[in-house]
């Protein structure tokens, strides 16, 4: 059962892990602008968001109900459609930290680089106040100068910078208007509104593709995204600067994914269009016969965030990864229902006993063997000989045995640990992928103190119970022997009486001692297994008084009223030493609380504690004394007893 349960967690886990790990965004088709000036020929411009550029045999266009079979279809770079871009990018002092202008600059030169053969590219810096570094050219060195002389300082004019990087299509209509909006903050200083932007941006026909760089203490969020929405573009977002190269070219490959349209129209009035694009989406638009429209409001751009998965999960190899863990995982699961199944009546009490009550027949002994055969692999049980052979070893197996057996966990000790230890490395591994070195750091105090801690806690509370129920055991059991009862009788009436663990640990004692052990022994055993001194007297007092003679009854009751008094005394103890356990606690958690504060409060204050060596040296050693320095207040006022 053990075997089973742990490939069952170890499915689970990975089912888990691949359901998380779909694509950033799905594909879709926007239209961006309908031109009926030239009727009956029409001109329909598309953009089609996308990893990859669909086929040209993959067009539809259904004018009205008619599908249109005489379609021409050519990428925009091979028009004379010009397409204008601006950048709108943040120089406010925020952009100082983490080499975040640096990173901008980058991104925005690798745009250039990349630039289509119609492009014409201008750049908007925004700090205190909005200012056109360089209008409409195509000229990279202009560009790439321009660029290099950004600085960082002064506040954050984000809104009037929008409507500055609006205004500049104005002298050039002919230019298909787009803007790449970059802000790591909220704006403080702009005369016009978010609304302003938004209708600034609307009157120039312009996609904005906006940009926000997570980080500062303050961040609009909300109101780049509904910039992006109300224009048809499309919202990103990064805590991390040095994806901005990599934002930056999925926003070229949108722009430049375009595609011009033409065919004949037989439309009176008003011409209406449908497009599908292969499995890329479909988008609808209009535009009066002789006129012009754009299409933007009839399809809502998607939001875009950084994929919180490792890169070796994205494209094609990451899609054969995906279905291989996948079918692993689907047969692991399928693997451990199985057993489940199978072997679900081999847990009970009465099935471990089965062998000393009746002798299996040859039938029962061959099903056995064939479902032994169907429980292990060879692999998996040599690598669980190993892991017991190094764990006992080093006496760890031993232990470990003790602390399950006093948690009541029905797993067996070399199981647990190889399983733990799989598991163990599976979490490190993912968590240093997603999380760089603070997530190794976590990972590895989560895996190494976790179990431990949940264990002891669970075999803490089992002994706890456990010495609660001794006085009034021992009372029951002094009174069953008044009536007449057999020591080994006495104990069988009391296990059925008192609730667990208490009855379970004595209802295993009899078992023992039905299979042929000493009641003495069996009861020692018990008292050992629970790491109970006071059971251990007891079953001592007993011990001796059968050696000796006497009367067993009453020095039980004489036992248990010791215990009831030392119970009190612990009590009493634990009352007066609860101030200093509630200021461990406190002093504690207090630096993780305080830490949590100041990253909501001043992010780029305590972020240097993650993102610089020296600060993560620190955190890592301040951690190791906190929990030193717990452990000792905990130790100070523990008094035994």
């Amino acid at each position: 059962m053990t075997l089973k349960k742990g490939v069952a967690f170890v499915a689970t886990f990975l089912l888990a892990l691949l359901i998380g790990a779909g694509p950033a965004f799905a594909d879709s088709v926007t239209i961006r602008k309908v031109d009926t000036t030239a009727f009956p020929k029409v001109k329909v411009v598309a953009q089609v968001a996308g990893d990859t550029a669909p086929t040209l045999d993959q067009f539809s266009l259904r004018e009205g109900d008619r599908l249109v079979s005489q379609l021409q279809v050519v990428p925009i770079g091979q028009t004379d459609t010009p397409v204008g871009v601006v950048l709108v990018i943040d120089t406010s002092g925020s952009m100082r930290d983490r080499s975040k202008i640096e990173a901008a600059r980058a991104a925005a030169k690798q745009f250039v680089s990349s630039k289509g053969p119609n492009d014409q590219i201008a750049v908007v810096a925004f700090s205190a106040q909005p200012r056109v570094v360089i209008n409409f050219t195509s000229d990279a060195n202009l560009l790439n100068g321009a660029i290099d002389a950004l600085t960082a300082t002064g506040d954050t004019a984000l809104w009037d910078a929008v409507r500055l990087a609006s205004g500049l299509y104005t002298d050039r209509p002919e230019l298909q208007a787009n803007m790449v909006v970059l802000s790591d903050g909220a704006d403080t200083t702009s005369q016009a509104s978010a609304a302003d932007a938004r209708a600034a941006a609307l009157g120039a026909n312009a996609s904005v593709f906006a940009v926000g760089l997570r980080g500062g203490t303050e961040f609009d969020a909300g109101g780049l995204q509904a910039l992006a929405n109300a224009t048809g573009g499309r919202y990103d977002e990064t805590t991390d600067p040095a994806a901005l190269s990599n934002l930056y070219s999925q926003i070229q490959r949108a722009i430049q994914n375009q595609y011009e349209l033409s065919y004949d129209s037989t439309a009176t009035g008003v011409v209406n269009v449908t497009l599908s694009v292969g499995k890329s989406g479909t988008a609808k638009a209009s535009a009066p016969v002789g006129g012009a429209s754009n299409g933007l409001a009839t399809n809502q751009p998607h939001v875009i965030k950084n994929s919180p998965y490792p890169g070796f999960l994205e494209g094609t190899l990451g899609k054969f990864l995906i279905v291989l863990l996948a079918l692993v995982a689907a047969g692991l699961l399928a693997f451990a229902l199985l057993q489940l199944a199978i072997r679900s009546d081999q847990s009970t009490l009465q099935s471990a006993l089965r062998p000393y009550s009746d002798e299996p027949t040859e039938a029962e002994a061959a099903a056995t063997k064939a479902e032994g055969s169907l429980a292990e692999s060879a692999l998996i049980r040599r690598a669980v000989a190993t892991t017991a052979r190094i764990a006992r070893e080093r006496g760890v197996l031993d232990i470990l045995e003790k602390k399950l057996e006093q948690a009541d966990l029905p797993l067996r000790a070399a199981e647990a640990l190889f399983f733990a230890l799989v598991l163990g490395v599976v979490v490190v591994i993912v968590a240093s992928l997603l999380g760089g070195f603070l997530g190794l750091v976590g990972s590895v105090l989560i895996v190494g103190l976790l179990p431990i801690a949940v264990l002891n806690l669970m075999a803490g509370r089992r002994r706890r119970k456990f010495a609660s129920q001794l006085p009034d055991m021992l009372q029951l059991l002094a009174g069953s022997l008044r009536a007449g009862y057999s020591l080994l009788q006495g104990v069988d009436a009391v296990a059925q009486e008192v609730s667990d663990p208490m009855g379970q640990e004595l209802r295993r004692v009899l078992a023992e001692a039905r299979l042929g052990r000493p009641l003495e022994a069996a009861l020692e055993e018990a008292a050992e297994r629970m790491s109970s001194a006071d059971f251990a007297w007891a079953v001592m007092a007993v011990g001796i008084q059968r050696e000796v003679g006497g009367n067993l009854a009453e020095l039980l009751d004489t036992v248990a009223e010791t215990m009831i008094q030392r119970e009190r005394l612990r009590r009493e103890v634990r009352s007066l030493t609860a101030e200093g356990r509630v200021s461990a606690f406190i002093l504690g958690l207090m630096p993780v609380g305080l830490g949590l504060m100041m990253y909501a409060v001043n992010r780029d204050y305590i972020s240097k504690l993650f993102n610089t060596g020296i600060g993560q040296g620190m955190l890592a050693g301040s951690s190791v004394l906190a929990i030193f320095g717990f452990i000792w207040m905990k130790k100070i006022v523990e008094i035994e007893i």
